[in-house]
């Protein structure tokens, strides 16, 4: 009864040992995921940053062409009926 115990145990050890392996790798694989993951988010989060400046600029720059097109247009215009 007890080499069949321990012959059990031994055989119940080795297949804990290969699920923890099995544990261990399918682990590793998903944080090698998770970090070219985070990588290529930390990526499109800078392109995005990136894109958002170049609008922002040029949001403020046709801005600007409006208010100074609304200037222009406010201006009186010279009187034609002047005699050069």
């Amino acid at each position: 009864m007890t080499l069949n115990w321990l012959e059990t145990r031994r055989i119940s050890h080795e297949r804990a040992r290969r699920d923890d392996q099995t544990r261990i790798l399918a682990l590793t694989r998903e944080n090698a995921r998770l970090a070219d993951e985070n990588h290529r988010l930390q990526q499109q989060y800078q392109d995005l940053l990136a894109s958002t400046d170049i609008w922002i600029r040029l949001y403020e720059a046709a801005l600007d062409r409006a208010k100074r097109s609304d200037v222009i247009e406010g201006l009186p215009s010279q009187p034609s009926n002047l005699v050069n």
